[in-house]
């Protein structure tokens, strides 16, 4: 399952200092460090600040933007916090800390703290990119809007904000729209991987798959350590069916961040599309690892389960979907095939009749509970499920083939033909196909045609001792006694027993076969 990913520019503004215009050794000293980007360097000389002057809100926000650069944001909310206390009026520290808010989903808190900010200096450009980041994370995508295009009030050729409305475009599933934004966007500065990034997403939307890996691509090659890039590329690549590169970039997204679920879980559904289930598994163990609360994950896992006749776990697997997701149809769908696997035909019944509620056109529900109702011999209502999957579904060639069978089950052999001819015809099943459209245009009085279709049901299946003992009927009643005689032979060779009573006792004039009870192929 395909999901967007909302992906943010969020602005944090760095104090508005050069490094001439502070008097200060240790700040000096730690500015030339940040701006050489030895951060910890930097951080030594600007905590020392600290020490000596509590006062130096501009060595606090040093901190608190490299303890964010570090990924820390538990320490840089103290020292942003910790800057306002000294300072209540910096709108500046207001807005990098509602920044660190945002990456600990603290949403509604960094909201707070823009709106003050704002309040200080209505102009904040951060202030305003900061909220509307929040707000997107909060779904509130109008709002988010209104606040990026404040932005480009202030600065309409602002590349970030362009990227931010192209982001919530992309949530509000407007994709044409996102692509114009981006594509301003892009335009004003071609070096903004984060603008590639949610175009590559909108062009995917848009089924511009080719255009996607593009820009997927050029994400990777402005910033190589971009997992999301390789995701994201795999994903596209999965859309055209090219699943070994889809794989190969979805172990480089994994290599990059291993924390990755989403990686995990697209490279199990690549691997899964090649038929490597054990590799499918590994990818699940490890999402359901990460994630133990993803309902789509535990289905995904029964899907590998049912390919490799894992029924107990497949059901078990289902099981957690559907606790984690009580209307998860598919799970009730593949929980009700493993039941009818393992003949608790009822239980899989009953879950093929809570699909119906969930997934009403979903015609395979209707074709395997119809298949679960001929193994109880409720041919009657087999048949209308298998009217309706056709109903839903006049394509599903299976459907056809097993209403022939159930009509053959209830004698309705007139009935049975048509079907038939439309399973023969996309190739289902041929071998049986063919002997039960025999043995109906037999019981028709249609030898000519009954012949045809019971040589042609030896001719891909030779073993088969009923086909011979039907065709020797049809050539008893043609009066072809000695064909008779010899397919009775080769049918009582192959053991069936009525072919060696015909062969022992000659019928002395035509006789109708009246058997129904055909062996029913499950799909």
């Amino acid at each position: 399952m395909k999901r967007n990913l909302i992906y943010l520019i969020t602005t944090l503004l760095l104090p508005l200092l050069s490094l001439a215009q502070s008097n200060d050794l240790y700040v000096t000293k730690g500015l030339e460090l940040y701006n050489n980007k030895d951060y910890n360097g930097a951080l030594e000389y600007f905590t020392k600040e600290t020490e000596l002057n509590p006062n130096n809100v501009e060595a606090y926000n040093y901190e608190g933007i490299i303890k964010i650069q570090q990924g820390d944001f538990k320490a840089a909310l103290e020292i942003f916090t910790k800057e306002i206390s000294i300072n209540s009026n910096n709108d500046i520290a207001y807005s990098n800390r509602a920044y660190t808010k945002i990456n600990l989903n603290d949403f509604k808190g960094a909201i707070a703290d823009c709106d003050y900010a704002i309040s200080l200096n209505p102009k904040s450009v951060l202030a305003y990119t900061n909220r509307g980041n929040a707000k997107t994370r909060l779904n509130d995508f109008n709002g988010a809007l209104a606040d990026f295009n404040k932005v480009l009030e202030f600065d309409p050729n602002n590349v970030s904000a362009l990227v931010n409305i192209g982001n919530v475009k992309l949530g509000l599933q407007d994709f044409k729209a996102a692509l114009e934004n981006l594509n301003q966007a892009i335009k004003l500065n071609d070096k903004v991987p984060e603008a590639y990034l949610d175009r590559g997403m909108a062009k995917g939307n848009l089924k511009d798959y080719y255009g996607a890996i593009d820009d997927f691509g050029k994400v990777i090659e402005l910033n190589p350590k971009e997992d999301l890039a390789y995701y994201y590329r795999g994903v596209q690549k999965g859309e055209l069916n090219n699943y070994n590169d889809a794989v190969a970039d979805f172990n480089q997204a994994i290599s990059i961040n291993p924390k990755n679920t989403d990686a995990y879980q697209a490279r199990a559904r690549a691997n899964f599309k090649l038929g490597n289930y054990g590799s499918a598994g590994d990818d699940l163990s490890k999402a359901i690892a990460l994630n133990p609360d993803n309902a789509e994950v535990y289905y995904m896992m029964a899907e590998v389960k049912l390919n490799t006749r894992e029924f107990d776990e497949a059901i078990q697997n289902c099981n957690k979907a559907i606790g984690l997701k009580n209307d998860y149809g598919e799970a009730y769908f593949d929980r009700g095939l493993a039941k009818s696997y393992l003949n608790d035909l009822t239980g899989g019944i009953n879950d093929f009749s809570r699909v119906m509620v969930l997934l009403p056109d979903l015609e395979g529900s209707y074709y395997y509970r119809a298949v679960a109702r001929v193994q109880l011999n409720q041919n009657a209502l087999a048949l209308t499920d298998l009217n309706k999957a056709i109903a839903i579904n006049p394509d599903d060639a299976n459907a056809y083939y097993y209403r022939g069978v159930v009509n053959m089950q209830m004698n309705n052999l007139g009935a049975a033909i048509p079907n038939l001819d439309k399973a023969i015809a996309a190739g289902i099943n041929l071998p049986f196909a063919y002997l039960m459209r025999g043995y109906a245009n037999a019981n028709l009085k249609n030898n000519t045609s009954a012949l045809a279709d019971l040589t042609k049901g030896i001719e891909l299946n030779p073993s088969n001792g009923d086909a011979y003992f039907q065709r020797g009927r049809v050539y008893f009643n043609m009066n072809n006694k000695a064909a008779a005689k010899a397919d009775w032979a080769k049918s009582a060779a192959l053991g069936n027993r009525e072919a060696a009573l015909m062969l022992k006792y000659p019928p002395t004039k035509a006789k109708t076969n009246t058997t129904n009870n055909w062996t029913v192929w499950k799909k």
